[in-house]
């Protein structure tokens, strides 16, 4: 199976320094779906076997603009994004005051944020339900290009699994970037990084 892990447009919430996780559904900004139509432009349909997406609106949307509305996009609620629990809604600048060691030295949430956010889900809880999803999906799906628009912390859980890294080693992913891995037959647990946070896919998926 070669996976496209795609993260989804900038939304309303990323230009308004709003978390968002598994329970905001803010839209795509105006900017966010210019840019997923600019990306969709060398994205080649007929090298993509099938399309899954994060049931919220900014990676669905996502998902169907990248193919120009010519695939159907299945949803599952585990590639939503990480629940940031109590932290949902906050400005993230106003909590890097309040907890300044729930962020990294780049401003991103690192894994001691749930110290403070209430009912946070933590990267593995991440990481183990995303897991599940691909395992279920994958004897439907070797020799297959599979493309999963999701979120950002969904992403990086699943790198810092699969290669045995620290949360914190794996940077933040771009909007509309994309992150391909190849699993040989059967095979969940070692995949093959070919590609992390490109602005283009390289190996699957474009019209080159």
């Amino acid at each position: 199976m070669d996976l496209l892990l795609v993260r989804h447009g900038v939304s309303e919430h990323n230009t308004s320094d709003v978390i968002s996780g598994g329970t905001s559904n803010p839209n795509l900004s105006q900017a966010g779906v210019k840019q997923v139509e600019e990306v969709s432009k060398i994205i080649d349909n007929n090298k993509i076997d099938q399309v899954y997406a994060s049931p919220l609106i900014r990676a669905k949307r996502t998902a169907q603009i990248l193919t120009d509305f010519q695939k159907d996009i299945i949803t599952d609620d585990r590639l939503k994004e990480m629940d940031f629990g109590s932290w949902e809604g906050q400005h993230a600048e106003e909590l890097k005051v309040k907890c300044p060691d729930a962020f990294d030295d780049l401003g991103t949430i690192n894994s001691k944020y749930t110290k403070y956010a209430k009912n946070g889900e933590t990267f593995e809880q991440v990481a183990d339900r995303v897991e599940e999803f691909l395992a279920e999906i994958q004897p439907y799906s070797n020799y297959k290009t599979i493309m999963v628009v999701c979120h950002g912390f969904v992403i990086r859980s699943l790198i810092a699994r699969w290669f045995k890294l620290k949360i914190e080693d794996v940077m933040t992913v771009r909007n509309v970037s994309f992150t391909e891995l190849h699993f040989e037959k059967d095979d969940i647990e070692r995949p093959r990084l070919m590609t992390f946070n490109r602005t283009e896919p390289l190996y699957y998926g474009t019209k080159r």
